[in-house]
């Protein structure tokens, strides 16, 4: 049985590196998107290895890719979104979830929980599935 495949949308190298960790910790096959052409081809089906995938965690502080456009555009595929940002960056975190985020993270709680936040997330998208 393969590992679930779970969206990276992030540029940022440290933040990208730290939810890769995430992922993995989770005991999930990362797939990084770190441009708006990247996420392109992975809604067009690409990119992948044939997995679809079991979600995304997006970070709101990205420059190629609009955050919360990205988040929009992985919800309305199906896909179920998480996000990380910054404590008291009170628009960014509004404006993800109102484009579909189930729940925005501090990059601190992230950082500390990470592995954990993800493997109870896709656990609980399982059992709902």
């Amino acid at each position: 049985m393969s590992l679930p495949a779970v969206a990276v949308v992030a540029e940022d190298l440290i933040w990208a590196s730290r939810i890769v960790e995430a992922v993995r910790q989770a005991d999930a096959r990362p797939v990084r998107i770190s441009t708006g052409a990247a996420l392109d081809e992975l809604l067009a089906g690409g990119g992948q290895d044939g997995d679809p995938l079991a979600g995304a965690v997006v970070d709101l502080f990205a420059r190629r890719v609009d955050a919360a456009a990205a988040i929009g555009r992985l919800a309305g595929a199906g896909l179920p979104v998480i996000a990380v940002a910054e404590h008291d960056d009170a628009a960014a975190r509004a404006a993800a979830r109102a484009a579909g985020a189930e729940r925005v993270y501090s990059y601190n709680r992230f950082h500390r929980e990470g592995g954990t936040i993800v493997r109870d997330w896709l656990q609980r998208r399982g059992n709902e599935g």
